[in-house]
């Protein structure tokens, strides 16, 4: 099960549902993962569990690693590796923990399995 801290789940079922509207292909997608989540006050969210800012590294099947951060949709970078939530596979991390894996499909249809590895947050998101 995902877990979304509650702002982070406010902003992001705004954002799903702007993208409906404009017949954004994974919004529906995002829209689902997110009444599936487990919604935890903010500062509660497991460190470990992917947000948006998040640095996460992940294996696809097959064994190729990658290393992102999942971002918003106006603060996509390729060249940084910034993908956005609104990708099928940013849908995919959102919410998962070191160790879990998701299945997330490309967007020619093409179902993959991915595991994550690590996820670092952003200094300014650690509660100490």
């Amino acid at each position: 099960m995902s877990v979304v801290g509650a702002s982070d789940y406010s902003s992001l079922i705004d954002l799903a549902y702007a993208a409906l509207s404009k017949d954004y292909d994974v919004a529906a997608e995002l829209v689902g993962k997110l009444e599936k989540s487990l919604v935890v006050p903010d500062g509660q969210a497991p460190h470990d569990a992917v947000r948006i800012g998040s640095t996460v590294t992940f294996e696809v099947e097959g064994g190729s690693r990658r290393t992102i951060k999942l971002v918003y949709p106006d603060k996509i970078d390729v060249i940084l590796a910034r993908i956005s939530v609104l990708t099928p596979i940013g849908v995919a991390l959102l919410g998962l923990r070191e160790g879990q894996c998701s299945q997330w499909f490309s967007r020619d249809g093409q179902a993959h399995h991915l595991t994550v590895v690590c996820v670092v947050q952003e200094a300014a998101d650690l509660v100490l």
